[in-house]
């Protein structure tokens, strides 16, 4: 599982189906992962570079199909 911040440092809550507590959150959804970074929220560079290897992999074996 990958640990995602939220902006706010002691946001309390769940924001797209991940619960966070005192701006902490974790999630193994790649989908999701992606979705806060491009929204504001910090997640592990190197959990951000693996994901969009794969991302790029998987468009990239799509297209030679």
């Amino acid at each position: 599982m990958a640990k995602v911040y939220a902006p706010v440092k002691d946001y309390t809550g769940t924001s797209a189906s991940v619960g966070f507590v005192n701006g902490v959150g974790e999630t193994s959804d790649a989908r999701l992962l992606l979705w806060f970074a491009e929204h504001g929220y910090t997640v592990s560079k190197s959990v951000l570079t693996r994901l969009n290897e794969a991302k790029s992999e998987s468009e990239a074996k799509k297209e030679s199909e």
